[in-house]
């Protein structure tokens, strides 16, 4: 995260006068001379007025400095694929990433997203057989008429952005979404895939699974509108300073 100069000089202009307060702290206490000691107490005193000030001029930029929300999605992605690095590296899987650059930010909050990313990737992980390969890739499209799961689409202008997973080594055990198939006869990953299509569809989106039988590929898209305004967000002086 880039901060503005002024805040990046009042935050070690803050961090500079810790330390001579704690030294004057410290003199202070070892010294016996009364005048040095009275002498100290002045110093603190100003330190103390000085320090109060700086932190009132720094809240006052913060909360004039939002910043814009970027790369959310990809810092989710992640964020996620760092839990099952272990388990990647222990089936020597090979993963690849193909994120679109300036990707837009989406209507769906972080929790929900960070979820359904989260069922999807396990889902890969447990189904994926040793040496294979994993790819997460994202993009920006447009949307028009009914997708393949007959949702409609929502948006007016079909602005979405798309999450996909792709795996190879699936055996095949059906598709995960088939209607036909019983709730109950479904194996627990199959239904940890439903649930997360539960999560998209609550949030306007669309989830899809294919298979390539040919090629022992599995393909998992979600999809989901892009956000219209440019979303900021404010940073408080204690989450920079500690």
């Amino acid at each position: 995260m880039e901060w503005p100069l002024a805040i990046e000089l009042l935050v070690y202009t803050k961090r500079a006068l810790d330390s001579i307060k704690k030294l004057t702290q410290l003199s202070q206490v070892k010294s016996t001379d009364k005048e040095f000691g009275e002498f100290c107490h002045f110093i603190m005193k100003d330190i103390g007025e000085t320090d109060l000030l700086l932190e009132a001029f720094l809240q006052y930029l913060f909360v004039n400095t939002p910043f814009k929300k970027k790369d959310t999605v990809h810092k989710l992605i992640d964020e996620v694929l760092k839990k099952y690095q272990v388990q990647l590296e222990e089936k020597r899987v090979k993963l690849s990433k193909k994120y679109e650059k300036d990707l837009p930010e989406t209507i769906i909050p972080n929790e929900p997203l960070k979820y359904i990313l989260n069922s999807i990737l396990q889902y890969g992980v447990k189904a994926i057989t040793p040496n294979g390969d994993m790819e997460c890739s994202t993009r920006a499209l447009l949307l028009q008429g009914e997708g393949s799961t007959g949702q409609k689409v929502l948006r007016k202008d079909g602005r979405y952005i798309e999450i996909k997973v792709v795996f190879t080594g699936y055996k095949k055990r059906g598709r995960p979404f088939e209607e036909s198939q019983a709730v109950l006869q479904e194996e627990p990953l199959d239904l940890m895939l439903r649930l997360a299509e539960e999560v998209v569809r609550k949030n306007r989106g669309i989830m899809e699974f294919k298979m390539d039988e040919r090629s022992e590929k599995a393909f998992i898209s979600i999809r989901f509108p892009s956000e219209r305004r440019e979303v900021v967000y404010y940073q408080t002086i204690d989450q920079y300073i500690n």
